[in-house]
């Protein structure tokens, strides 16, 4: 299933963190979500783990803002976000 076309980053990610959490979710949920997941995938292990942290030190925030911006640049090319 093709990932659709999301407005802003965030709203991919609040998207993916809904359909995560979903247990109920059906096979078109599933199918999305492991598209999602790929994208998300390309990032480096760091990168990931940073935009799951709920941290709130500055370390933290400005890692989470280079791992969003990472991911914003891959959604972007790939088309799933406006540029």
């Amino acid at each position: 299933m093709k990932v659709p076309a999301y407005s802003s980053l965030a709203a991919f990610l609040a998207h993916y963190h809904a359909l995560k959490s979903d247990p109920s979710r059906g096979s078109d949920d599933e199918q999305l979500l492991a598209g999602m997941s790929a994208a998300i995938a390309t990032l480096p292990p760091e990168a990931r783990a940073a935009l799951d942290s709920v941290e709130d030190s500055a370390r933290a925030k400005r890692h989470r803002d280079r791992a969003a911006l990472q991911l914003r640049r891959e959604l972007a090319a790939r088309g799933i976000v406006a540029g």
